[in-house]
Formats: C-alpha cells, sequence, structure tokens
C-alpha cells in the first residue's frame, strides 16, 4: 500500500478542524517546518500519526486509508461475550508468550495513557489486517 502524505495531513486537518499546517503542527508539538519538511520527504513519522490519532480519537485505519469511520466513536464495538471467547488461556502459553503479555499489560496499565492507547490502536490495526488477509 503506496502512502499518501498529502492525503494524510488533508485528513488530519479536517478531523481536527484546523484551518492550517500551522495549527496541525502546533497540535503535534512540532514546528510548521518540520511538518512541511515531512509532507515534502513524504515520510511523517508514526509517532505524529499516533500522537494525533490519541488526541482526536481517530482511527488510524482512516487517517492512513480513507476507509471505514474516522472517529472511534462511530465505530461498532464488539459486545463483551463474543469478545470473551477470543480470550487465551494463559496456562496454554509458551514462556516467551507469557513475558510478551507481560510486557503488554505493562504498557497497557502504565501512566502513559497516550502510549497505551497507541499500542491498543496498533493491535487493532494489525488484527483487522490479519483479519482481512484470512489469519
Amino acid at each position: 500500500m503506496i502512502l499518501n502524505y498529502s492525503e494524510i495531513l488533508e485528513r488530519m486537518l479536517d478531523a481536527g478542524r484546523l484551518q492550517n499546517s500551522s495549527q496541525l503542527a502546533r497540535v503535534l508539538g512540532i514546528t510548521p517546518q518540520a511538518l512541511s519538511n515531512y509532507k515534502k520527504r513524504a515520510d511523517i513519522p508514526t509517532s505524529l500519526l499516533f500522537k494525533f490519532a490519541a488526541i482526536y480519537d481517530v482511527s488510524i485505519d482512516w487517517l492512513i486509508s480513507g476507509e471505514g469511520n474516522a472517529f472511534k466513536c462511530l465505530e461498532e464495538t464488539t459486545p463483551y461475550e463474543v469478545e470473551r471467547g477470543r480470550v487465551m488461556d494463559l496456562a496454554g502459553l509458551e514462556p516467551e508468550e507469557i513475558i510478551y503479555v507481560g510486557k503488554l499489560l505493562k504498557i497497557l496499565r502504565s501512566a502513559d495513557k497516550h502510549l497505551a492507547l497507541a499500542v491498543k490502536t496498533s493491535i487493532d490495526a494489525f488484527l483487522s489486517a490479519a483479519e482481512q488477509d484470512g489469519y
């Protein structure tokens, strides 16, 4: 998938109801010149996409592709009973898997809610892509 960074920046402006790139840069905590350089190089750091998504509660999938619902609050949630059926029993995990589950829980339970949200969003995006590929 080839990313069109100009379109991503336009979606960010629209979702944030921002009037210009300077306002977007301010929201992202970078200078307008840095944002301009990212646009020219067609290379926006992933951390800025996650930061924007966390601030405005925007779907990363929509931000990147323009498809689906822009705002997470509009997305359909999975009922607890359906999700509960997907949960694995920890007793069946390999030691290395248990270590990574522990690391994941450490991040999800950390005080840095933006980091936790970024990890959750990434996992959801990876699972969505894997399910589309027949995983």
